[in-house]
């Protein structure tokens, strides 16, 4: 995948897929994983039109660590990334742990960013009047109980999640991940989208996990931005029945984000709600921007399409 050297010399890798030309979007994956396309989750999107631009953050397959990174400093770096590739104007999808960091996208660029559609999206960690594990699976109740017990809890807790999803099959991942998967769940991962999820996971996880580990610092910090200085359109969707982050975020960003408009699907967990039909999300989301779908420049962002 290409790699974009930002000016402190760190590198950050990314892909681009979908047509020639048409709205850019760019992706936030979800913790683990990394800039890897996967056809189950962005097919949808290129095939509506969309151009997406996928990246793998810092400590993140061949993504440079950077030491005590905020979710504010993901989409900074990101804001570089989308000037480098030529484009001016675009959307902003995150889904789970990507949440944050395109709501991130909306505050640091708001010039640039016309509208940001979130899917079980992770609220702040001291949301006010928000019990944060109530309704998680074990595994997420043990992640983010860390939270504030330094850096060796933090590696610790994070070594051995990875061990259960690195380099494994979907079934061996769904057995290790049970708490987190109800049946809707379960049924999304051992079809075809398990075979995505690991490429892009094991990608993420190649070198290390400290990726995963500046993940979850930064989404148990202080984001690095308030959720006032977002004022693009927000579409926001969560599923009843998600495990892994629970349906009371979604309902706190909604009564903290003015520009949100919330979809909350009662037969939907965490993975049924994303595969195959972000690019129908993303249709909600164009009927609100300010501006009417824009062509852009090839130039640069065509480089290394396929």
């Amino acid at each position: 995948m290409p790699i974009f050297r930002l000016p402190d010399g760190r590198d950050l890798e990314y892909e681009v897929r979908g047509p020639g030309s048409g709205p850019v979007v760019l992706f936030h994956h979800g913790m683990p994983g990394s800039a890897v396309p996967m056809d189950t989750v962005l097919g949808s999107m290129t095939q509506s039109g969309y151009q997406v631009v996928t990246y793998s953050r810092a400590g993140y397959g061949t993504s440079s660590p950077n030491a005590g990174r905020t979710v504010a400093d993901t989409a900074a770096d990101c804001a570089l990334l989308l000037a480098h590739l030529g484009v001016d104007h675009h959307r902003v999808v995150g889904w789970s742990a990507g949440g944050p960091h395109a709501l991130a996208s909306a505050a640091v660029a708001p010039e640039h960013v016309e509208g940001v559609l979130i899917v079980a999206s992770f609220a702040p960690f001291d949301a006010d009047g928000l019990d944060y594990v109530d309704g998680m699976g074990a595994q997420n109740v043990a992640q983010f109980a860390t939270a504030g017990q330094g850096e060796p809890a933090v590696r610790e807790i994070v070594g051995q999640m990875a061990a259960a999803v690195r380099g494994n099959t979907p079934a061996d991942v769904g057995t290790s991940m049970a708490s987190l998967l109800p049946p809707v769940d379960l049924a999304v991962l051992t079809a075809g989208y398990g075979a995505d999820n690991a490429a892009t996971m094991d990608h993420g996880l190649s070198r290390s996990d400290e990726g995963w580990v500046a993940d979850l610092t930064a989404l148990t910090s202080p984001w690095g931005f308030d959720l006032d200085d977002i004022t693009a359109p927000v579409e926001l969707w969560h599923g009843a029945l998600d495990q892994m982050v629970p349906v009371t975020h979604g309902q706190w960003l909604t009564a903290h984000l003015p520009t949100a408009v919330a979809h909350l699907t009662p037969g939907d967990g965490h993975l049924s709600l994303a595969v195959g039909s972000l690019g129908e999300k993303l249709r909600a989301l164009s009927a609100r921007a300010p501006r009417p779908l824009l062509d852009v420049p090839k130039g640069r962002l065509a480089d290394g399409w396929t």
